[in-house]
C-alpha cells in the first residue's frame, strides 16, 4: 500500500481518526493524505429585506462574512497541525481541501486512494448518531476499501477475519492483506459468521491453503447462535485487533449495519473495522 486517505472535518477534524491515520502510515511506510471536508451548504435560505425603498435580497456571503472567516481561520490551524503531527512521525504527507458537498467530494476522492480511513462520527448530526449516517453512506459507496478508526488507537496484533463463504467475504480478506503485508506475522482468526456456523471441510481446507501463504498463524472459529449477536460478543472481547468484513451495502452485511448491534461493534468496541466491497 502506497496512499491512505484520511477523511476529516476541516472545522473539527478527530484526534483519535489523524492517531490512526498516523499508524498506519507508519506501519506501511505509506503516503497519509489528509482529506480536509469543508461543508459550504447553505445554511438557510437567503432573507429579503428592504433598504432606501426598495427590495433587496440579502446575501449568504454577506450575512456569514463572520463565520466563514472563522471557519477559514480554523482550517488552517487544523492543516497546520496535521502537518506537524505527520512530521514528527516521518510521515509523508499531502493535504487536499475539499469545499463543496462532503460526501460528494469524499466519494470522488476515494477513487485515487488504496484505502480511506474515517472516524464513525465524521459530520454527525448529534453525539448519539454512531456510526453517522455520513459514514454508513461513505461504507456503501466508497470507491476503495475503507477502515473505520478506532476510539483509541493501539498496535494491531490481532486479525478477525467475518467469513461467511461468500466471494464477498473472501474478496475482503485479499483486500486486506495486499493491503498489509506487514501484518503476515499477526495472529489471525477467521470466524464462521453463516448461520450454520460450521465450515465446509473442502472450503476450509482451501482458504487456509490460500492463506498459509500469507500468514504465520491462522485459527479458525465457528460463531454459534445468530452470526450478528455472536460476531459483537466475540469481538467486544477482543484488544488490539481489526475487524474485517465484506460487502457493505449487498446481502447479509447490508441488513447486519440497519440492526442496533451492528451499530454497537462501532460504538462500544475498541477495534479498527475494515470494510469492501465485491
Amino acid at each position: 500500500m502506497k496512499k491512505i486517505m484520511l477523511a476529516l472535518n476541516a472545522e473539527k477534524p478527530d484526534p483519535q481518526s489523524v492517531a490512526f491515520g498516523v499508524y498506519l502510515a507508519r506501519l506501511t511506510g505509506s503516503q497519509l493524505c489528509g482529506i480536509f471536508l469543508e461543508d459550504q451548504t447553505p445554511t438557510h435560505e437567503a432573507g429579503v429585506k428592504f433598504a432606501y425603498g426598495s427590495v433587496y435580497v440579502e446575501t449568504i456571503d454577506a450575512d456569514e462574512e463572520p463565520i466563514k472567516a472563522f471557519k477559514e481561520k480554523a482550517a488552517q490551524l487544523n492543516i497546520r497541525v496535521f502537518k506537524e503531527a505527520c512530521e514528527a512521525q516521518g510521515i509523508n504527507c499531502r493535504v487536499h481541501r475539499d469545499q463543496g458537498v462532503p460526501q460528494t467530494e469524499l466519494i470522488n476522492e476515494s477513487r485515487y486512494a488504496d484505502v480511506l480511513v474515517s472516524g464513525p462520527v465524521l459530520f454527525a448530526s448529534s453525539a448519539l448518531e454512531m456510526p453517522a449516517g455520513f459514514v454508513k453512506t461513505l461504507l456503501a459507496k466508497s470507491e476503495c476499501p475503507v477502515i473505520i478508526a478506532p476510539h483509541h488507537t493501539h498496535l494491531i496484533n490481532k486479525i478477525l477475519f467475518a467469513f461467511n463463504g461468500s466471494a464477498s467475504a473472501l474478496f475482503a480478506i485479499k483486500q486486506f492483506t495486499y493491503l498489509f503485508p506487514e501484518l503476515k506475522d499477526t495472529e489471525l482468526v477467521v470466524m464462521q459468521v453463516d448461520e450454520d456456523a460450521v465450515f465446509n471441510e473442502e472450503q476450509k481446507e482451501k482458504l487456509y491453503e490460500y492463506l498459509r501463504v500469507h500468514y504465520s498463524l491462522i485459527n479458525f472459529k465457528d460463531l454459534r447462535g445468530k452470526p450478528k449477536d455472536e460476531l459483537f460478543d466475540y469481538s467486544l472481547r477482543e484488544n488490539n485487533a481489526c475487524l474485517v468484513m465484506g460487502a457493505y451495502g449487498r446481502n447479509w452485511l447490508s441488513k447486519f449495519f440497519k440492526d442496533s448491534t451492528a451499530e454497537l461493534i462501532i460504538k462500544l468496541n475498541n477495534l479498527p473495522v475494515f470494510i469492501t466491497h465485491w
